[in-house]
């Protein structure tokens, strides 16, 4: 009978201490998650810090003189911003083109209704280096992009063939003309055909 009361109580006192831990179990996952999921208040306050500093990016990038941020060969076409491959040297073979990747900043952008704008126009020539013109083209390439939001990344590439030029070094020059702040600026590119 010892036996048995024992029994009786033991599981009484499991039956107990499986009741009172559930409700802690149930509390403990709750704080839990709370503690892995910020609260809303976080989540504004974290978009609010990166709509500041895009603003402050935009500002900067709107100040900024018409120029690159970054601009060189590449291997092949990139297929986005940052999205390249740079050539290992300015050495081209003489059916091998040449393809220039560019970081535009400070151009201006427009805005139009919901939409922001900009276009870009390229003009290029090939000279010696004692600054001979071999060839070129005035508005040789155009770049234009619409979006909700002017754009913080903005790249675009130009692919010259300069097939059939004698082996030997040259320069490549680029001018980029802004339609809508009217500024341009020019950069040289030397280069070596082997």
């Amino acid at each position: 009978m010892v036996r048995l009361a024992s029994w009786v109580m033991g599981l009484w006192l499991l039956a107990a201490c499986a009741a009172f831990a559930a409700p802690l179990d149930e509390a403990a996952k709750q704080e839990e998650q709370q503690a892995a999921a910020p609260d809303q208040t976080d989540k504004d306050k974290s978009v609010e810090a990166i709509n500041t500093a895009r603003a402050a990016v935009v500002e900067a990038l709107s100040r900024a003189p018409l120029g690159f941020r970054r601009i060189l060969f590449v291997s092949e076409i990139p297929e986005g911003f940052a999205a390249y491959q740079p050539r290992a040297t300015i050495i081209f073979a003489p059916d091998e083109p040449l393809i220039v990747y560019t970081e535009p900043i400070g151009v201006a952008w427009t805005k139009d209704g919901d939409e922001f704008s900009s276009k870009l126009v390229v003009d290029f020539e090939i000279r010696l280096p004692d600054g001979k013109v071999l060839a070129g083209q005035r508005d040789f390439g155009e770049f234009a992009l619409s979006a909700r939001e002017a754009p913080l990344d903005f790249m675009t590439h130009i692919k010259l063939d300069v097939t059939g030029a004698p082996v030997g070094s040259y320069i490549l020059g680029l001018t980029i003309h802004d339609t809508n702040s009217g500024k341009s600026t020019i950069t040289d590119l030397p280069f070596e055909i082997k």
